[in-house]
């Protein structure tokens, strides 16, 4: 109901032509401050009517996903390409944890967090629970938190990235913590999904990642 509510109102904006309207006024302001030679006051007004005209686009694209609860993770290609070089070092599985900045019900995927591990053989990735304890305590201190964990499988393609029951499991342990996050697993060759018990939306940021199902991507610039 509010979902709809917040999208009507939004449309009735756009149609009434309320925010153009705005834009036009505030850019009537920068041309009287141009014309008494304030240019820093016509710099200001610019920017307020460029901010709006950009916040008008994401509030009517995410209106729908803020009011629904469903969380949107935003990465960019670079940082999927340093994970993947990061857990393909070594024939063995790896994994790290993921934070990064929270804006609203945007959750910024741009930081690794390396820890200790317990078991690391071709199959199996474990870290040790006092080091993943440790670094969660830290995220807390720096009022940081945990937005995923990543990890490696053998092989290739897209059937080598399927999550198993450990995985389900450590998920499952996280959000018994208290730790919204999601997980990913990257192939040897590349791909990457992303998975999670919420409902969520994966925004990718930049060039060198194509889309191939949901929630399921290929790194191309990759060697």
């Amino acid at each position: 109901m509010q979902t709809k509510f917040f999208e009507q109102t939004t449309e009735h904006m756009i149609e009434t032509g309320e925010i153009q309207q705005s834009i036009e006024s505030i850019m009537n302001d920068a041309a009287t401050s141009l014309k008494n030679y304030d240019l820093k006051k016509a710099e200001s007004y610019i920017r307020y009517a460029f901010l709006i005209s950009r916040m008008s686009n994401t509030i009517n694209n995410s209106l729908s996903s803020i009011f629904l609860g469903q969380s949107i993770y935003v990465v960019s290609s670079l940082f999927l390409r340093d994970c993947f070089n990061y857990l393909n070092k070594k024939p063995v599985e790896s994994l790290h944890l993921v934070t990064g900045p929270q804006i609203g019900s945007y959750s910024i995927l741009d930081r690794m967090i390396d820890i200790c591990m317990d078991v690391q053989n071709v199959v199996t990735a474990k870290g040790e629970e006092c080091s993943v304890r440790k670094e969660l305590i830290q995220l807390s201190e720096y009022d940081h938190k945990l937005h995923g964990c990543f990890h490696i499988h053998p092989g290739n393609g897209v059937i080598s990235i399927t999550p198993s029951q450990v995985d389900w499991k450590l998920q499952s342990t996280f959000d018994r913590g208290g730790y919204k996050s999601i997980g990913a697993i990257f192939s040897r060759d590349g791909y990457v999904r992303f998975y999670g018990s919420h409902d969520f939306t994966i925004q990718i940021y930049g060039k060198g990642v194509e889309i191939k199902d949901e929630k399921i991507y290929q790194l191309t610039e990759i060697s």
